[in-house]
């Protein structure tokens, strides 16, 4: 998967990077597509001399500190900067190889970046080379030249470089995302929360999802359907439990969907808010019982239990699907901030979390010695949404690490299910979610252990 999604690139070409080829970059010439903040034509690969590692590192520099784009080698340009011809290069990994090199040794901090080989079915060993730079979190990022450090910048079709006041705004800028991240995603909470049916057999997981970067989502009726299609009857849980979307619908820059089969205006059994910048909240239900364990002291409410494995596979699930829409549908891209929280509780709705391995559905252990009368903050982490929208070992961490968060409100010290490196422990998912937890890591190049939790 390559770093860089932007949709006007995708519009150009006819496909997402990864899937180029040839035949759609050479539409780029037959249109004279001129270069622009995020598209840059050059002639030939870039050299072994000073000034050419210098531009090689300042014209990588100028996309991750911009909007991102691509430079595509062997591609000439006219004095207008319209693409005119396309001459080629002889296709090398040993260049691949330098221009990594070259950025790696030149550009403080390193910015993301895909090198992608492109070759001319009539020219066998010659083609082109693309280089896709992704919009950078770290921006600004620095070029070294002679003893000190500039700021390149794309200007339209040009490169200019930072000011010293707009290096501060952007170091500025820099520390302030973090900041509004955790704004925006206490924002969407709120809304996705009013949707949930709050009754006595309703608690859930709730998962969200603020990418770095944001994306750009064009919410119509198009959209709508899109989106309908794609989400009508799909099963969203990484491992199923025979709940699906049902209604899918519009909200304020946003698409709606939730399991409610019926007219209700509150969502019940799976929610989410998928909004048009790519962020997003997902919520399951995770109530396993409401009876208590053991009798409550006089005056008390009784405390509704919770299951370990739906937790786990409502956090999985949710990670993953935030992901997707993050990063395929809205284009957003870079790091994500993720957080999870379990609602309503509070005084007068406090919570168990229990397990039910060996018993018959409902009938759990507790797990911890603490009832949960209070979330607090929502636990959050940080992690690259590429790992979060593929099935691997990054989504089982990121999973592991929050509900272990959660886990430890109720005195249980992690998350039994997974492991901190992204490995699953088999034995500790119950009998009757085995097969589909052994069928899904067979499929996700997952590691099972048999390592036992001690004590």
């Amino acid at each position: 998967m390559v770093a860089l999604r932007s949709a006007r690139l995708e519009a150009l070409l006819g496909s997402p990077l990864e899937l180029v080829q040839h035949a759609d970059l050479m539409a780029l010439i037959s249109n004279q597509v001129p270069e622009a903040f995020d598209l840059d034509f050059k002639s030939e690969m870039y050299g072994p001399t000073d000034k050419d590692r210098r531009d090689a590192a300042t014209d990588v520099a100028a996309l991750a500190n911009t909007a991102g784009g691509l430079l595509v080698l062997g591609i000439e340009e006219d004095d207008q900067a319209r693409a005119t011809a396309a001459p080629g290069l002889e296709l090398s990994e040993a260049d691949e190889r330098r221009v990594r090199q070259i950025v790696g040794s030149q550009v403080v901090p390193m910015p993301v970046l895909d090198v992608l080989r492109v070759e001319d079915p009539a020219r066998p060993g010659y083609g082109l080379v693309l280089i896709a730079v992704p919009r950078s979190p770290l921006a600004p990022h620095a070029v070294v030249v002679n003893d000190g450090l500039r700021y390149p910048r794309r200007n339209g079709a040009t490169t200019r470089y930072l000011s010293e006041p707009e290096v501060a705004d952007a170091y500025r800028e820099r520390f302030a995302r973090p900041r509004r991240q955790a704004d925006r995603a206490r924002e969407i909470e709120a809304d996705a929360l009013g949707r949930l049916a709050t009754t006595e057999d309703q608690v859930w997981v709730v998962v969200s999802l603020v990418p770095d970067l944001a994306g750009s989502l064009v919410l119509n009726q198009a959209t709508l359907s899109t989106a309908r299609n794609e989400l009508m009857g799909q099963p969203p849980l990484v491992m199923p439990i025979g709940r699906s979307w049902q209604r899918v619908s519009i909200g304020r820059r946003r698409i709606l969907a939730d399991a409610t089969t019926d007219n209700s205006r509150r969502a019940r059994f799976l929610s989410a808010d998928l909004c048009d910048d790519g962020a997003g909240v997902f919520a399951a239900v995770v109530l396993s019982r409401l009876l208590p364990q053991g009798a409550p002291s006089a005056g008390e409410p009784e405390a509704r239990q919770i299951d370990d494995e739906m937790v786990v596979n409502g956090i999985l699930s949710g990670l993953r699907f935030l992901a997707r829409h993050a990063r395929d549908r809205a284009a957003a891209g870079g790091n994500a901030l993720i957080r999870a929280q379990l609602y309503p509780v509070g005084g007068q709705q406090p919570l168990r979390l229990t397990y039910n391995r060996g018993f018959s559905r409902g009938f759990g252990d507790p797990l911890g010695d603490r009832i949960m009368t209070d979330t607090g903050a929502p636990p959050e982490r940080g992690a690259p949404l590429d790992a979060l929208a593929a099935d691997g070992p990054g989504l089982v961490t990121a999973a592991y690490l929050l509900a272990t968060d959660l886990f430890q409100e109720f005195g249980w010290a992690e998350a039994a299910q997974f492991t901190s490196d992204g490995r699953v422990r088999l034995q500790y998912w119950s009998k009757e979610w085995q097969d589909p937890v052994t069928q899904w890591v067979a499929t996700a190049g997952i590691a099972i252990t048999q390592e036992a939790l001690p004590g």
